[in-house]
């Protein structure tokens, strides 16, 4: 069905409401069943948890990232981020590197098995994005694309959808097309 032929109508009447809900419900399912987390572990042989890849992420795109950073960046208390820290170095996919000059600091780095299990996941789970939306009218593309954005945009203009906790903290890989950092709200990213 192209755009054209799904007209809503302009006020928020409690259908539209509801077809809007439900439609975020099926595509946050259809994100998790085709790109999210399912694809996180059936990729890994479900080896990595989808709080693990998000991790191992940060890793990836920080520098000199010691436990206490982790745990503020990913939004988890401390005691679990040393608990995934753990698990994550037992599998091999980060290691973490002594401070010589304070004993009591430790810090820690994604390794190369690591690096490169978050290339196959982020690879795979691009090009499942891309056959779908290669599929889709080039009208129905920007539709999409620019409905999401505006959605992001509204809730943090409303302060319904705070830009601390949906950042995706990337780290030496911002995007400067982020719908986060083109609201000025740049300080939430690191």
């Amino acid at each position: 069905m192209t755009i054209d032929k799904l007209r809503l109508p302009i006020a928020l009447s409690e259908d539209l409401l509801n077809h809007a809900e439900m439609i975020s419900q099926v595509f946050a399912q259809a994100m998790y069943k085709t790109i999210g987390e399912h694809m996180t572990e059936e990729l890994s042989e479900s080896e990595l948890t989808y709080a693990q890849m998000q991790a191992l992420r940060y890793l990836r795109n920080h520098r000199r990232v010691m436990v206490g950073d982790m745990a503020d960046g990913l939004g988890i208390s401390y005691p679990s981020a040393t608990n995934m820290v753990n698990r994550l170095e037992k599998k091999g996919w980060i290691e973490r590197i002594p401070n010589p000059r304070d004993r009591r600091q430790v810090g820690i780095k994604i390794t190369e098995s690591g690096a490169q299990l978050v290339h196959q996941i982020d690879q795979e789970r691009k090009h499942r994005f891309a056959a779908i939306l290669t599929k889709m009218e080039p009208e129905e593309r920007h539709a999409f694309i620019n409905g999401l954005r505006a959605f992001i945009r509204t809730g943090m203009e409303n302060d319904i959808l705070p830009p601390d906790e949906i950042c995706l903290h990337c780290g030496t890989q911002q995007d400067p097309l982020c719908p986060i950092r083109a609201s000025k709200t740049e300080e939430f990213c690191r």
